[in-house]
Formats: structure tokens, sequence, C-alpha cells
């Protein structure tokens, strides 16, 4: 007779891999609520099959260290000891969370492709609804746009793209895992410079900057990937790029407005880096830092230290985080803080890409590493990944591209060249 507990981890396990991209992505109280119950039900899964290898991990007991760092050094020090308490308590969510995907809800190839049509099937309503706010400036939901040069979609927020720039990269994924029999190798490869296209589309008009820049990289590298990969369809992959630069050109040519916003700006924004906004904002978090190059300010005080210093008060801008994680991190937690966290994801990068690479899986490691740069790259600016709802969607990648290591997929198909 099957123990009450053990099917509720089995329903657990068959449900959740459905639901986790709708769960996380449309609701931060929702997000965050599922981050805590999934790393709940792990320790219980755990404890109950005395399961406990995954805390051997080297990332996860770096993960351990940062944590035991911000509990007993950092939050003691904190200017605002009842700010940081919650936050320096509940960060072990994140890395759990992540230690739970890879180690038990995705350790199964068919949990695997569960998910990853459930995040297709999101990400095209998001693209749909957002395309519909771009033509006819109100998505579905009576939502209309944030500004005429920025959207929300279904959000209600001005961040589809920041969002979406961190689950397009794990849907790609979907083109090796689903195998896709019926369809010739060549279509096949097509998917990926398609689904490249219809991302950067989408970044492009969602208004925001950093998410199309961080998708276009992300994007260069992958295509470098394929090259490498499909040497039998290189010229064909040559003329596809080609066709897709021009295609993406004349999106811009249609769109004026979004374009001085997306693209355009950019290269006044870097002429002028240190006055533009990014630039004060990085400049005021470097300021705060300062107040505690070693130990911080205290996890999660950095709005708090802003306004007592008045880094703003000749700024029409507002104190409210830094835009950069690091710079966060250091304003926050110090010099040691900072260490400790880069040390972390030294942990996470060989843990997601030692094998692969090991196994000459270039591609798979290319979009391993590609889910975790475009929200562990420095030189970003942002939402802090530290937040519950960006947070969610960032260590849901975490665990996605340990789970693709641990489980060591096959190769991508071999496609064959009549």
């Amino acid at each position: 007779m099957t123990h009450p507990q053990s099917r509720v981890l089995h329903h657990a396990e068959t449900i959740i891999p459905w639901l986790l991209p709708a769960l996380l992505l449309f609701s931060r109280a929702l997000a965050d609520t599922t981050v805590v119950f999934i790393g709940l039900l792990f320790l219980y899964h755990s404890y109950q099959g005395k399961s406990w290898d995954w805390l051997n991990q080297a990332w996860f007991r770096l993960a351990l260290l940062f944590w035991a760092y911000i509990v007993l050094v950092n939050l003691p020090l904190s200017v605002s000891f009842d700010e940081s308490l919650k936050y320096a308590l509940t960060f072990i969510r994140w890395p759990l969370f992540a230690a739970a995907l890879a180690y038990w809800l995705f350790v199964s190839p068919q949990r695997q492709k569960q998910f990853l049509l459930s995040l297709v099937v999101v990400t095209v309503f998001v693209i749909a609804d957002t395309a519909w706010q771009y033509f006819y400036h109100v998505d579905w939901f009576g939502i209309e746009r944030f500004t005429e040069v920025r959207l929300t979609g279904p959000f209600r927020n001005p961040v589809p793209g920041t969002l979406m720039l961190r689950v397009w990269f794990i849907a790609l994924f979907a083109i090796q895992l689903w195998q896709l029999r019926h369809l010739s190798p060549w279509f096949k490869v097509q998917m990926y410079p398609l689904g490249l296209l219809l991302g950067l589309a989408f970044m492009f008009i969602t208004g925001e900057r950093m998410a199309l820049i961080l998708f276009f990289a992300g994007s260069v590298m992958i295509s470098s990937a394929l090259f490498i990969h499909y040497r039998e369809y290189r010229s064909r992959l040559l003329m596809t790029f080609l066709a897709i630069g021009g295609v993406f050109y004349l999106i811009m040519l249609s769109s004026p407005d979004m374009t001085a916003r997306s693209v355009t700006s950019i290269s006044d924004k870097l002429a002028a880096f240190w006055k533009s906004d990014y630039g004060q904002v990085f400049s005021a978090a470097w300021q705060a830092w300062q107040q505690n190059l070693w130990l911080g300010s205290g996890i999660h005080t950095y709005q708090l230290t802003c306004e007592q210093l008045g880094l703003f008060a000749d700024s029409t801008m507002q104190c409210t985080h830094p835009h950069n994680l690091y710079l966060q991190l250091g304003a926050e937690t110090g010099l040691i803080g900072v260490s400790l966290f880069i040390l972390l994801l030294v942990g996470i990068y060989l843990a997601a890409l030692m094998r692969l690479i090991e196994r000459q899986a270039w591609l798979t490691a290319t979009q391993s590493f590609v889910v975790l740069t475009v929200s562990f790259w420095p030189l970003t600016g942002g939402i802090s990944v530290l937040n519950n709802w960006v947070g969610a969607l960032v260590w849901l990648g975490v665990g996605w591209v340990l789970a693709v290591s641990v489980i060591l997929q096959p190769k991508p198909f071999q496609p064959k060249v009549a």
C-alpha cells in the first residue's frame, strides 16, 4: 500500500513541471510561494528517501557559505537589522529551489519535456498578448501600454522583456529534447535562428534596452555554436542569418519611435554613460558601497543607505535599487559578500558546463552558458536577481542547466546531408 506522503510527492512530481512556467511568470507573490513550497517538498523528498547527496555538491556548499556569511556576519552589522532579517534568513530558498529542480523535479527526461511544452505554450501566449498591445495599444486583458515606447504585455508592469529573457533560451532546449523526428534535419536546425529572430523582435517591441542587448549577445553566442556544431549546414545558416538581419532591419524601419528607444538611444547612453540614468545609478551604488567597503550596509538596505546619504538629493531619480547585481551586493554585503557570491557562481558554472564540455556537447554547453550569463553577466543593468519575481526565473535557469548536466542528455541530433 502506497504511503499518503509518497502519493503527495508523486503527484507533485507529475503536476509541478506542467504548472511551473505560469506559477513563476505571472505573479510576484505566487512565484515566491512556489519557490518556497518546492524547496520544502524537496527537503521532505530527501528526508523520506534518505537522499542527501546533493548537499555534497560544491556549488551548494558555496551557497551555504554565502548564506552563513549574510546571516552570521552581515546581518548583525546591518544598518537596519529588522529590514535585513527576513532577506538574510530566506536567501537559501533560491539555491534550494535550484537544487530541487536539478536533483528531483527535472531528473526525468519526460518531466523535462513536459516542462518545456508548458513553457513554450506560455511563451507563445506572452508573445501574442504583447504583440497585440504593440499593434492596438491595449492587450487582451485591457492593459494599456506603460508608455508609447514601453509595453507591459500581461504583466501590468513594463517588464515583459526582463522576464521572458530569463526563460527564452531555456525554451530553445525544446528543439533538442523533443527530437521532432517527423521533421527534416535542416528544418530542425532552422528552428534555432527562427526562435532567435522571434526573440529579438519581441525584445525590440517591449522597449527594454538591456533585455534587447542581452538577448542579442546570447543570440550571437548560440549562432556561433550552431556554425561549429552543424558544419554541414554552414552556408545555409549564413544565408538564414543574413535574411534574419534583413527582416529585423525592416522591423526597425517600420517603427522609428521604438527604434529610437530600443536601439539608437543605446549609443547615446554609452557616449555619455556617467551622465545617463544608468551611470548615475551605478555611481550612487558605488558611493553607498564605499561607506562599508568590506562588509556592506546589510542585505536589502541599499535604498535606506542611499536615502540617508542623500545620493539623489539633487536629482529627480529615486533610491530604488542599483540596477546591477554586483554593485547591489557590494553595497549591501561588502567585498567579502561579493567575493563569496562570485565563488558560488563559479561553482554553478563548473557544475553546469564541465560535463558537457568534456563530452564536446558544444551547442548544449553554449545554451546553458547563455541561460546563466543573461542573468549573471556583471556589466548589465536591471531588476535585481535577488528580487522575488525575477529571482525565481533566474534560479529556474540555474536549476535547469544543472539538470541538463546531471542527466547527461544525449548530444543534439546529428543532421545527415543527402
